[in-house]
């Protein structure tokens, strides 16, 4: 008999990715190991991996006998936590259901007002508030001191202040991997050879950058609260030793943010011998010479920097606060210490228009990126991109409940300066470019070296920059984009 049942919902292949996480969930582990050192029995379930359905994933939370249910609730996946709620909350009026994650955290109000089965929203950090909630819940207490929820009391909305993020997360335990099948999950698909077993890890909260078209300042605060090098070696370590993880994907956005930490990390990697291999997340002015060389010599072997975009003009409208010069000075820097590197980068950007997107693609020629991910610019609830796009016409609140497409994660593209067609051919076309000079090209896809072999400069360029030439190619592609995309 469990106190509470944490739930990463299944995957719903109609609205979301079709593929399994290949790692354990971070957020339900962590909630569920600080809630576990608090005394409280934890049922979790990550239903990708452990119950693939919505009948199973209801059929294991009512086994568990948790009289408390909470499900992990991203944009992306909305719509299959909330049927996961649903399902449970039919089967047992009695269980108290709570959805927490990113998007609840935004449109706590909105959920509330349109999902009657949810009963509460925690906002933002959860482990304290959660623990508060079971504990209040299970006495039958009032739910009118708890900080950082919202409820719904006695057919009112009721939205209680937020609580203060924790102000240091040295002490928080391990994520509770031991609740989960760790030798089920998959291996991206860009890891090919000698990883045994492969894992995803946080070391850090928090951002200090103003990047307009993330979530991440406003849901973690402003100020980096990281554990130690000691602590997050020891973790390495214990993942190790206890599950043969020997490829470790950092979760961190700005890994490099607090250099000594980094050195002191990658020195007891060295010092003890640790054969692991790992990669990271970065800012393109976080990094030096001898940061990647220690890196390198730890076993980091993948970078991926948040370029963004290849105007400079592009990067300050988004609050970026970066340059193209120091985008390659990065890159000049990583290939020299031998790491390869990835470019997150976006198209149809604030203020972008073809010539600026043709700068993303002359920076991809003349920098040669081992890999990019290219997306078009996604509206998240909660981002500054998500409150232009309101003041601009382009989204409402209302959308966030019927809205529907596979093919943009179920979130709305912006598309004041292309059509949401133009955007993902743009973000297809950049791959198929990438590929073309990519120093890794063999790696790439058969159909995408197929393309980029048929993509000279004179056609990309005009696909890019001639807005007839674009959109009938948008239209083409969009019929056959599942074969490139």
């Amino acid at each position: 008999m469990k106190d509470i049942c944490l739930i990463n919902p299944p995957l719903d292949k109609k609205t979301t990715s079709k593929f399994p996480m290949s790692g354990v969930p971070l957020g339900i582990a962590s909630l569920a190991a600080y809630l576990i050192e608090k005394k409280f029995e934890v049922a979790v379930i990550d239903a990708p991996i452990m119950a693939p359905d919505f009948e199973k994933t209801t059929k294991m939370a009512i086994k568990s006998g948790a009289k408390i249910v909470g499900v992990s609730c991203l944009t992306e996946n909305r719509y299959s936590a909330l049927k996961t709620l649903e399902m449970i909350k039919k089967k047992n009026p009695k269980i108290t259901t709570i959805i927490g994650g990113l998007h609840a955290t935004f449109l706590d109000k909105l959920i509330l007002e349109n999902y009657p089965f949810v009963d509460i929203v925690v906002r933002g950090e959860g482990e304290e508030t959660l623990l508060e909630l079971v504990k209040k819940i299970k006495g039958e207490k009032d739910l009118g001191k708890v900080l950082g929820i919202s409820y719904r009391e006695k057919g009112k909305i009721e939205i209680n202040p937020p609580r203060a993020f924790m102000k240091e997360i040295e002490n928080l335990p391990f994520p509770a991997y031991d609740l989960f099948p760790v030798d089920k999950y998959p291996l991206p698909p860009d890891l090919k050879t000698n990883v045994k077993q492969t894992i995803l890890v946080t070391t850090s909260r928090g951002c200090p950058m103003n990047c307009k078209f993330c979530e991440t300042t406003h849901a973690w605060g402003k100020n980096i609260r990281s554990t130690s090098a000691k602590k997050l070696y020891e973790e390495i370590e214990y993942l190790y030793k206890k599950y043969g993880v020997n490829y470790v994907r950092f979760a961190d956005d700005l890994f490099t943010m607090k250099r000594s930490k980094v050195i002191e990390f990658c020195e007891l990697v060295i010092k003890n011998k640790l054969p692991i291999k790992f990669r990271i997340q970065a800012r393109v002015d976080t990094v030096d010479q001898e940061e990647l060389n220690i890196l390198k010599k730890a076993g980091c072997d993948l970078i991926e920097y948040g370029a963004e975009s290849g105007s400079d003009k592009v990067l300050k409208e988004i609050g970026k606060n970066i340059t193209i010069d120091k985008i390659k000075k990065a890159v000049e820097m990583t290939k020299k210490a031998g790491i390869e590197l990835k470019y997150f980068l976006i198209v149809g950007s604030l203020k972008e228009g073809p010539n600026e997107t043709w700068e993303t693609f002359k920076l991809i020629e003349a920098t040669r990126p081992d890999w990019i991910g290219i997306n078009a610019l996604t509206i998240y609830p909660g981002t500054e991109v998500c409150n232009i796009a309101k003041k601009e016409g382009l989204i409402n609140d209302d959308l966030w409940i019927n809205y529907i497409n596979p093919q943009t994660g179920n979130a709305p593209l912006y598309t004041k300066n292309y059509t949401a067609k133009e955007m993902i051919f743009l973000a297809q076309l950049g791959h198929v470019w990438s590929c073309k000079h990519s120093p890794k090209r063999k790696e790439y896809r058969k159909i995408e070296r197929v393309l980029a072999s048929m993509l000279v400069k004179s056609l990309a360029k005009m696909l890019v920059k001639n807005k007839l030439t674009r959109r009938i190619a948008a239209n083409i592609a969009w019929i056959f984009s599942p074969m490139i995309s």
